[in-house]
């Protein structure tokens, strides 16, 4: 006799219940904690106030609702007035190259303003065209990513011309607990680095916008109203929002790729292909002249970092609106691919420094940098003595912690979740 038929119908019906009530409950559990985001709670919370008054838009491609409609969609269906839109680095679509420059458009009968192009800040006249200014972009939580220097420019103009700004929280792909790196010396500031904060620098976007206030790194008279998050833990990562990601820029496609950015983003700047060209940027690296072998066993094989490390060969490729020119194109290149498998313990920067050291000491005088771009990223001159040999180590780590630990303590009161 079938299990099917040993049931008296009686009670298949009670079990059909009981597993249809399972089901929903947990439709419902999921529901509730799934991350909110800050442009949810502004279009239901917040719009109504801001009856008639002309927006300003600061969006690209992920400024979605999570039920994949855009923000411009949802904010004209409700009524507002969405006067301009103002993008950032890589364009409205996400789909230009790093340092390619954004052309001003047309969405229908909206004008869309490049804030990467002949200007990186609202004119006088677009500034003034608007009555609000609403801040919708994912960020990564790396310092050297450009939409955080956007977002001050943004907040420096709307002080100069009585503008408030709106800043619609989001999570950090990196985590809300990790802080590394050192503090930006004023002298290496620039678009690419634009306030002293740590290269991790474990900040919400709403938080760091607070920040920038409080600490005086934009006029402390700006009008500025952060639209907070709802289900969300300094502990996540992005699998623990619920939240589907969206690529923030052509070269970040994958939320891991936001962990490890922080460290082998400073790759790019010297002689070693930094997974430009592949389709896992920035979670592989290479050059033609690796001992990855003897890199790997360095580190570990990565169990002390939270990583999985493994050796490949591979060959940069020329990827138009990705990476035009990789650094060794059409090269093999001698490759280690980064596995996270532990993200809580996996210090990106910390692991970065510690490749680039044993990679200086496997190839002494084969590995080369670029000293402007790497003292912009990495924030002073610290790691370009380090490979020069007029500091240690142990002398660069010290000082990165010193500043690390202030940072934290800088940073508390800023802080809008748990």
């Amino acid at each position: 006799m079938s299990l099917h038929k040993s049931i008296k119908p009686g009670l298949q019906f009670r079990i059909f219940i009981l597993l249809v009530g399972i089901l929903a409950a947990t439709w419902i559990f999921a529901t509730q904690q799934r991350t909110k985001l800050g442009n949810e709670i502004f279009i239901q919370t917040l719009l109504p106030q801001l009856n008639q008054q002309k927006l300003g838009l600061v969006c690209n491609q992920t400024s979605l609702l999570p039920g994949g409609k855009s923000l411009i969609e949802a904010l004209i269906e409700k009524g507002a007035i969405v006067e301009a839109v103002f993008v950032p680095e890589h364009g409205f679509k996400g789909r230009l190259e790093a340092g390619s420059e954004v052309q001003d458009s047309l969405l229908e009968n909206i004008n869309i303003y490049s804030l990467y192009g002949k200007t990186r800040r609202p004119t006088q006249g677009q500034a003034q065209s608007v009555d609000a200014f609403i801040f919708d972009i994912q960020d990564v939580g790396t310092r050297y990513y450009t939409y955080i220097t956007t977002l001050k420019y943004i907040m420096e103009s709307a002080a100069a011309y009585g503008k408030a700004v709106y800043v619609l929280d989001r999570p950090n792909p990196a985590g809300g607990n990790i802080v590394e790196g050192p503090l930006l010396d004023p002298q290496f500031e620039s678009f690419r680095g634009a306030f002293p904060i740590p290269v991790r620098y474990g900040l919400t976007i709403g938080e760091l916008a607070l920040m920038m206030r409080g600490e005086g790194w934009v006029p402390p008279e700006v009008e500025l109203h952060v639209v907070r998050m709802t289900h969300w833990d300094r502990r996540f990562f992005w699998e623990d929002t619920g939240l589907r990601w969206i690529p923030t820029s052509p070269n970040i496609p994958f939320s891991e790729t936001a962990i490890i950015y922080p460290g082998t983003g400073l790759l790019g700047a010297f002689t070693i292909n930094p997974g430009l060209g592949t389709s896992n940027p920035f979670l592989q690296f290479g050059a033609p002249w690796l001992d990855t072998k003897t890199i790997i066993q360095k580190l570990g094989g990565g169990t002390d970092y939270g990583v999985e490390l493994q050796p490949l060969i591979y060959t940069p490729k020329s990827l138009p609106g990705k990476t035009l020119h990789p650094p060794y194109e059409n090269i093999a290149c001698q490759g280690i691919h980064v596995h996270i498998s532990q993200k809580s313990r996996f210090y990106s920067l910390r692991f970065t420094l510690n490749l680039i050291k044993a990679i200086h000491e496997t190839h002494p005088g084969k590995i080369r940098l670029y000293p402007e771009s790497l003292n912009q990223m990495f924030g002073n001159n610290l790691l370009e003595r380090y490979i020069e040999g007029t500091l240690s180590f142990k002398e660069l780590l010290k000082e990165i912690e010193k500043d690390e630990l202030a940072f934290i303590q800088m940073r508390q009161k800023y802080l809008l979740y748990e």
